[in-house]
């Protein structure tokens, strides 16, 4: 990024951590501190680095956004992150959440295009990244520059983030965000039911179930599950029970016991287990985090 919109994030940023700004939709972050791999949950987020940077691992894949690569989020993926970081070159992002049904609009327009050129890329699984092109820099630029003033983003905010929208929807390794809205696909199918267990995550979940509700047979959504979200169902359903459990703690102030049956484990020991072995400490040291970023 151009030192014009590291200047203005910064004049944005008053103190680390999570910063909220006049739109809704987007949040700024800064971190010096270097943070290790660990788990973390983005639901249909556009993550835009200023500055330093993240590596995402899901499963054998390796993905690393910075001031060159952008990372989009269009379902719900917990995946495990390191972040980059130091006092002399912290870490700033935009955390933009993105508006489906805006996106939807803008890839029905083109999708007769999209079926033409035939991407071929294999972008199967959910999350991607993508280059930043001088385009979306100078778009990035007018969203913070606009973020200054409550009536110039009430103004203007919309239709700056349509525009962003437009360039990743038009991006190198946007396959699956096309896919995704094309309710015949696969992919739809998945995240149609990835949408299903986040919004049922505390319900006893059968597989079966939900691979009948897709119309699809047991061992094609198992398949086709993995190739999205690089985890078989059951992996990816305890790590949303975890992840909504850990919210659950940090920041509603649960105990244990009642935390371990709000997302649906039938015993406290077990859920114990599965949360330190998921974030290599016990549930009653959870400490806050601003990873999970959900809008949507």
């Amino acid at each position: 990024m151009n030192t014009k919109i590291i200047n203005k994030v910064n004049s944005l940023i008053v103190n680390e951590g999570l910063t909220n700004t006049f739109n809704k939709n987007i949040k700024l972050f800064k971190t010096t501190t270097f943070t290790p791999r660990g788990p973390l949950l983005y639901d249909f987020t556009l993550i835009i680095v200023i500055q330093g940077k993240k590596i995402a691992y899901l499963s054998d894949k390796t993905l690393q956004y910075d001031a060159n690569n952008y990372l989009v989020v269009p379902a719900t993926i917990p995946f495990e992150c390191e972040t980059i970081a130091s006092k002399e070159e912290p870490f700033i992002c935009m955390l933009v959440s993105i508006d489906k049904k805006v996106m939807f609009e803008l890839i029905d327009t083109l999708a007769k295009k999209y079926e033409e050129n035939d991407k071929s890329c294999d972008c199967s699984l959910a999350v991607f990244s993508d280059e930043v092109t001088d385009e979306i820099e100078d778009i990035i630029y007018r969203l913070l520059k606009s973020l200054k003033s409550k009536e110039e983003t009430q103004i203007l905010g919309e239709q700056l983030l349509r525009e962003l929208y437009y360039r990743i929807a038009i991006g190198e390794n946007s396959t699956f965000l096309h896919k995704m809205f094309l309710n015949t696909n696969n992919e739809a199918k998945i995240s149609k039911a990835l949408k299903t267990i986040h919004d049922n995550f505390k319900e006893h979940l059968d597989i079966p179930s939900l691979a009948k509700e897709e119309d699809m047979s047991v061992s094609s959504f198992h398949t086709h599950f993995k190739k999205v979200t690089s985890h078989t169902p059951l992996q990816y359903i305890k790590k949303i029970r975890l992840n909504k459990a850990k919210d659950l703690i940090t920041q509603e102030n649960y105990q244990v016991n009642e935390t371990a049956y709000s997302v649906g484990y039938e015993s406290i020991s077990q859920f114990s287990r599965d949360f330190k072995s998921y974030y290599g400490y016990p549930p009653k040291e959870a400490k806050p985090s601003f990873e999970v970023y959900s809008m949507n």
